[in-house]
């Protein structure tokens, strides 16, 4: 067996032949590749074929044989887009994006589990998260068609934070309020207030269409949403929230003319919002922006949190919140449900034995203590 480089007017050919010899017969093709590693695993492929089809056993088509992961991710990423909605499309090309980048030109047989090991380390050095590592690898071993535990059985997934966000602090949350007012953005003054005083996901919100606010009868229909039970849920606008909904579309007047039940609140374009038939999608750079002006450390999602955690303080019923949230179960609700210590003690100092106002006084009563009965001898 070897593979080769063969010349041809004295000059070397851009590609590696693969020559050798199975059952008494010398074969020599193209393997198609220009480096010799590549090619070596061709010229083993090819021989496992030639044993598979010589047993009567299904052999893979020649395009499938090789394949770089740049190769694969790009068909299915063209699959993926037809079936999911555009936030799960968003996502996967935002992991596969990474991925490519690091290992596009690598072919599938060079991922090693020493391969992915070298990439997570690499990752980890850019102190991307175990999470997001962890996506992308998963996402990798969707494109390619097998589970993670098949393709790289000896690789473990890395470690996840185990906290699940916070609420902000009443300080914190004026903080933010009060740093909106220099932003340039028009999303932004809109997009923040909305997410504290509705619970919704950022995604949520900023998919939302006119069609689905309802200023006169103070409404606000979700639509598309992450869960099933979320889909559809109708959360209450409030007072400070009507105003604020207010002052948008007056904006959006302004800039885009009376808004259709199509158009979108928050319109897409950059450097300033200029479609609002489809909706923004990225507001990293000016969260980002208004996090380091007030210094107020949290996420996105934290204002999530903080809604849902305003409502467990304010003693509304678990159904109630199930509704307005829109998760699927208690356990979920849970995780959203972070009562501060303070209010733990509230409640707690309202539980006693006496009604407010009895005599404290009582003298406790000596509870005696019987003799043993003496041991018969």
């Amino acid at each position: 067996m070897a593979v080769y480089k063969p010349k041809r007017k004295g000059e070397a050919s851009k590609f590696y032949v693969c020559e050798f010899v199975y059952q008494g017969k010398r074969f020599q093709e193209s393997t198609g590749a220009t480096g010799k590693t590549v090619a070596k695993e061709y010229e083993k492929r090819r021989k496992a074929e030639m044993e598979r089809a010589a047993a009567g056993l299904p052999t893979e088509q020649k395009s499938a044989r090789i394949r770089t992961v740049a190769e694969v991710i790009v068909p299915y990423l063209e699959g993926y887009i037809v079936s999911h909605r555009p936030k799960s499309v968003l996502f996967s090309k935002g992991r596969l994006a990474q991925v490519k980048k690091a290992l596009g030109h690598v072919v599938l047989s060079d991922l090693t589990d020493e391969r992915i090991r070298s990439y997570i380390r690499q990752r980890q050095g850019e102190n991307v998260s175990g999470r997001t590592v962890n996506m992308e690898v998963g996402e990798l071993s969707r494109a390619i068609g097998q589970p993670w535990s098949l393709l790289w059985p000896k690789v473990r997934k890395l470690e996840e934070r185990k906290n699940v966000g916070r609420a902000l602090s009443p300080n914190e949350q004026k903080a933010l309020l009060d740093g909106l007012k220099d932003r340039r953005t028009p999303h932004l003054p809109t997009l923040i207030p909305l997410l504290l005083l509705t619970g919704m996901r950022a995604g949520e919100a900023l998919s939302l269409t006119w069609a689905q606010v309802d200023l006169i009868g103070k409404l606000l229909t979700v639509g598309r949403a992450k869960t099933a039970n979320g889909t559809g849920r109708v959360i209450p606008i409030n007072d400070d929230l009507g105003s604020i909904l207010a002052t948008h579309r007056t904006w959006f007047v302004k800039e885009f003319g009376e808004p259709g039940p199509d158009h979108h609140l928050f319109p897409w374009g950059k450097p300033v919002p200029s479609d609002p038939s489809r909706h923004a999608t990225d507001i990293t750079w000016g969260w980002d922006q208004l996090r380091i002006d007030t210094k107020v450390s949290c996420r996105l999602h934290d204002l999530r949190h903080t809604f849902a955690t305003r409502l467990a303080e304010n003693g509304v019923s678990e159904s109630t919140m199930l509704a307005l949230m829109g998760h699927m179960s208690r356990s979920m609700l849970e995780r959203y449900s972070h009562i501060r210590m303070t209010a733990k003690r509230d409640a707690v100092a309202g539980v006693t034995l006496s009604q407010k106002g009895e005599n404290s006084g009582v003298v406790p009563v000596k509870v005696p203590v019987l003799e043993q009965p003496a041991r018969i001898q």
